[in-house]
């Protein structure tokens, strides 16, 4: 990091000090001569460490992302996993590659990593999840080119190195709240209104981001006409922020209730379809409960 220019110029001063050929020419005047030419050097050598400073930052920068055998490489690598394409030998054999370049035929669109570890195995295992589609409307890659996808990176995988290639079903939100609104406008604008403010809230999250209950609540807030968002844990089964989750062989676990935050088993979220194995889950409608604000505190009798 950089010194201040204060600072090296107090280290000029203390070094010009011990020189004794130097000591006829001490002033304490600012605008002496020797000291204006002090601070002008000062003020240059400055400058040059601050840009030194950006320039190991990119170095590091560069350097850490062609590394092989990172995570960051494993993660650039199934990016540009082509579908139905044959991975080659470079015509110089020092690595893999395509024949050519085809963007459509990249399927991966989202990569997240995690080390999972064992007690049994003292090896650790790099964890990747992946996911194909947009930001927002994500959806898992079939198990059927999943398995080509794990061969693809096993031919890139250094000696040594474990990795296992994931891709699940969405999490689902379940948002379990009241709402207070002012009734100015119809149940459905409204329910309308905040499914459209948490399908954003979702679209600007980041792949496998942490989903924090304060961030899904600040969502619904923004709508217009809502005047508060209240977990109230009398209601029967208790209200909160829930999450429920696919295994690895695709089936739904329970409900869990986020405290604070959670990070989900996919990488990223959705709302219920309410069909299949999600029929018993409820969608944003059914599990927000909407209330006329009347200006009662929370022991007042209100209506829907």
């Amino acid at each position: 990091m950089s010194r201040t220019i204060k600072e090296i110029y107090n280290e000029a001063i203390r070094e010009r000090n011990k020189r004794m050929e130097l000591t006829e020419f001490s002033s304490d005047s600012k605008l002496s001569i020797l000291n204006g030419i002090t601070w002008t050097v000062a003020a240059v050598i400055y400058s040059f460490e601050t840009i030194l400073d950006v320039f190991a930052i990119d170095i590091s920068s560069a350097i850490n992302s062609r590394i092989n055998g990172t995570p960051t490489y494993y993660a650039n690598a199934l990016l540009q996993y082509q579908k139905g394409d044959t991975l080659l030998v470079r015509e110089d054999g020092l690595a893999f590659g395509y024949a050519s370049m085809d963007e459509s035929k990249r399927i991966i669109t989202q990569v997240s990593y995690s080390e999972s570890t064992s007690d049994i195995n003292l090896d650790s295992k790099l964890i990747m999840k992946v996911a194909t589609g947009l930001k927002g409307n994500l959806s898992a890659i079939p198990q059927d080119e999943l398995l080509l996808i794990n061969a693809y990176i096993n031919k890139l995988t250094f000696v040594g190195t474990k990795i296992e290639v994931t891709s699940r079903k969405g999490d689902i939100l379940i948002p379990c709240v009241s709402v207070y609104y002012d009734g100015a406008v119809l149940e459905s604008e409204i329910y309308d209104a905040i499914e459209e403010k948490l399908n954003g809230y979702i679209m600007n999250i980041d792949f496998d981001a942490g989903i924090y209950v304060s961030k899904v609540i600040d969502a619904i807030k923004k709508v217009e006409h809502v005047t508060d968002v209240y977990i109230d844990s009398n209601v029967k089964n208790g209200q909160g922020i829930f999450i429920a989750c696919y295994d690895g062989d695709g089936y739904l676990g329970e409900t869990q209730k986020i405290e604070r935050m959670s990070h989900t088993s996919s990488g990223y979220i959705r709302q219920s379809t309410g069909q299949g194995d999600e029929k018993g889950i409820a969608t944003f409608r059914e599990a927000i409960k909407l209330i006329i604000d009347n200006g009662c505190d929370t022991d007042c009798l209100q209506t829907n």
